[in-house]
């Protein structure tokens, strides 16, 4: 770990986003960040013709008026680069299906492939290489950020937010090709506007839970035009008295997984693409209750109760349980266990269409929902990364079932192949607002799994406008 005595850590990351390019990424860095590109494309896509207050935040960013200088994926428009990046990062999460770094319990790609798509479409031609580096930097930075901040049982920040906000400032600046100063002021302006309330989470009955990385990848975008014209940032972003760590975490900061291995450890890597479309928390049981279903041959009509068993990171996402049974929009249910689980054991599976209006209403699962009990258990409560579950099936013949599940499937350790991602964004593509053509769908897919082969990165954006 190089220290930089008498600097803020800002600087150790901005000699890093200047210094590396595309030959200094390991392998397994690259391949995770093409397939967090595609990965993410689709889910944007996919939010489009599911996500209805979305049309809202493409017609504002359209309406703001300015040049046409990047496109708003699904809806036929061109807007400023930030208001571009606004409307598509407000698309990454609506469905719950964008990547996870699961140590850190972070999105390291909804803020950051937006901007970079923004920046890239602004300052075109951008070759494939050249955008594989930011974004594997852009995660980079994320996820490091993410992992220093200690494990909290009841954090107020949302860390995909605020820290995301750096992260899409990191790629456009690297985009850029900003020198080490402008890219340290880069993320001094990128404190003045990192900011983002647990309460998305917390709280139910808002769009906002789902459209946050827009936020990030706006303000990201703009720190790093601001720099780019002439405006002198903080220079003490992450180590000042208010700084970063100071200001959100009261001052504390593993400097270690902050800055161990920069340059050489691409965090990336460890990035994984999640199989169903819900809270990363809910997939592990998910996950588990498939797997019972499948090894004993339980039906749903089999089953009189299911007790999850959860610590403090899952157990919000069963409160208030009696709202949890039954959500009234898609952001909410994605956040319920109560549902997740019982759409799992009803029909055998988690899609897309597992959140639209009718599922919501579906009164067999509903009926399950009611038959699924939270059950603290301190043994799941988050310490390091993703937690653990459990859950336990009781049937009608008097007869149960117990599993526990250490890593959700999905994990690095457990990936998604690549076959796998490619039917993924097929679906996604195939809910989009507007119909894309199969052969637009298939050459996006190709210019992704080779993207260090292409030459301008905006041809993507222009088969998805």
């Amino acid at each position: 770990m190089k220290e930089y005595a008498g600097k803020d850590a800002s600087y150790a990351f901005a000699e890093n986003i200047v210094n590396t390019g595309f030959d200094q990424l390991p392998v397994r860095a690259v391949e995770a960040a093409k397939k967090s590109l595609l990965d993410t494309l689709g889910v944007m896509v996919g939010a489009t013709g599911t996500t209805p207050a979305l049309r809202g935040i493409a017609e504002l960013a359209a309406e703001m008026g300015g040049r046409t200088e990047a496109t708003i994926i699904g809806f036929g428009a061109k807007a400023p680069a930030m208001m571009a990046a606004f409307a598509n990062g407000a698309m990454a999460h609506c469905l719950d299906y964008d990547d996870i770094e699961y140590e850190s319990v972070y999105h390291p790609s909804g803020a950051v492939v937006p901007a970079g798509f923004a920046i890239a479409e602004k300052n075109r031609p951008l070759s494939g290489k050249e955008f594989i580096t930011a974004i594997a930097l852009g995660q980079d930075l994320g996820i490091r950020m993410a992992l220093a901040i200690p494990p909290q049982r009841k954090p107020p920040w949302h860390r995909a937010v605020v820290v995301g906000t750096f992260a899409a400032a990191a790629t456009a600046a690297k985009i850029l090709r900003l020198d080490t100063e402008h890219v340290v002021d880069t993320l001094g302006n990128a404190l003045c506007q990192a900011a983002g309330s647990l309460e998305l989470r917390w709280g139910v009955g808002t769009d906002l839970g789902g459209m946050y990385a827009g936020f990030s990848a706006k303000a990201g975008v703009f720190s790093a035009l601001l720099a780019e014209n002439g405006i002198g940032g903080i220079k003490s972003s992450f180590d000042g008295k208010a700084g970063f760590f100071n200001l959100y975490f009261d001052g504390k900061c593993d400097r270690d997984k902050l800055l161990s291995g920069l340059g050489q450890n691409i965090t990336g890597a460890e990035t994984a693409l999640k199989p169903w479309p819900a809270c990363a928390a809910n997939n592990t049981y998910v996950f588990g209750t498939l797997d019972l279903m499948r090894e004993h041959h339980i039906r749903a009509d089999d089953i009189e109760r299911i007790t999850v068993y959860v610590g403090d990171y899952a157990q919000k996402n069963c409160e208030p349980l009696a709202a949890r049974r039954r959500p009234v929009s898609a952001p909410d249910a994605k956040f319920s266990l109560p549902f997740s689980v019982a759409v799992a054991a009803v029909k055998g599976n988690l899609s897309i269409d597992s959140f639209s209006p009718s599922a919501l209403e579906d009164r067999e699962i509903l009926a399950m929902t009611e038959r699924i009990d939270p059950e603290y258990d301190a043994k799941f409560d988050i310490s390091a990364g993703m937690p653990p579950g459990a859950l336990r099936i009781k049937t009608k013949q008097g007869k149960t079932f117990h599993v526990e599940k250490t890593l959700p499937y999905g994990h690095p350790d457990s990936p998604l192949s690549w076959d796998q991602i490619k039917l993924k964004a097929v679906d996604c593509f195939g809910h989009g607002l507007k119909p894309i053509s199969a052969e637009n769908v298939n050459k996006v897919v190709t210019l992704c799994e080779n993207l260090e082969h292409v030459r301008d990165i905006a041809e993507i954006m222009e088969l998805l406008a």
